[in-house]
């Protein structure tokens, strides 16, 4: 029997996975890991397309995101999707966890805004080159997910609104879990 849920949001950089994660720990008690936390401590000076910089990043995350879900029924985080060592990782994390992926769906030019205006402390700084090569690369990959959600100009309350309705939809297939808002 799988452990726990965790929910993965995938999107392009700026399309508001961060604000989502961190509307399902506020609204829902689901905890949210800032796993580009973890990317930012292993960077130092390599590029963000180096092979070994991306497994080590990748290997940080899956064993962190182990740890953490031994903590809490329900956990979230968030990824571009776009990587093959992404891929590796979500394979080993499928085989003892229920994941719930969700897609977070946003116009390229709200997110490029979006990344201007963002506090550069949290994410790992790129330039805009690199954001738009990124962000072609996550919409031409279109990953498929269980569930999506648009945030182009959404209320506070019309995202929790659609989130509570996904949760009831993932609470449907997995009755042992049941999310609440706070």
């Amino acid at each position: 029997m799988k452990r726990g849920i965790i929910i993965l949001l995938i999107g392009q950089k700026g399309s508001g996975k961060s604000f989502i994660g961190s509307l399902l720990e506020i609204e829902f008690n689901i905890k949210f890991i800032r796993v580009e936390n973890w990317a930012k401590e292993i960077k130092r000076n390599r590029s963000i397309d180096d092979d070994t910089y991306l497994e080590d990043v990748f290997r940080a995350i899956e064993k962190g995101v182990r740890h953490e879900a031994a903590n809490y029924d329900s956990i979230c985080f968030e990824s571009t999707g776009l990587t093959v060592q992404f891929d590796k990782m979500l394979e080993q994390l499928r085989k003892e966890f229920n994941i719930i992926t969700l897609k977070i769906l946003c116009e390229p030019d709200i997110c490029i805004e979006r990344i201007k205006i963002r506090d550069r402390h949290i994410h790992i700084n790129v330039s805009d080159d690199e954001i738009q090569r990124i962000n072609t690369e996550v919409l031409k990959r279109n990953y498929r997910t269980d569930f999506e959600l648009e945030n182009n100009a959404k209320s506070y309350n019309e995202l929790i609104e659609e989130l509570g309705v996904i949760l009831k939809n993932i609470s449907i297939n997995t009755p042992d879990i049941k999310f609440e808002r706070i």
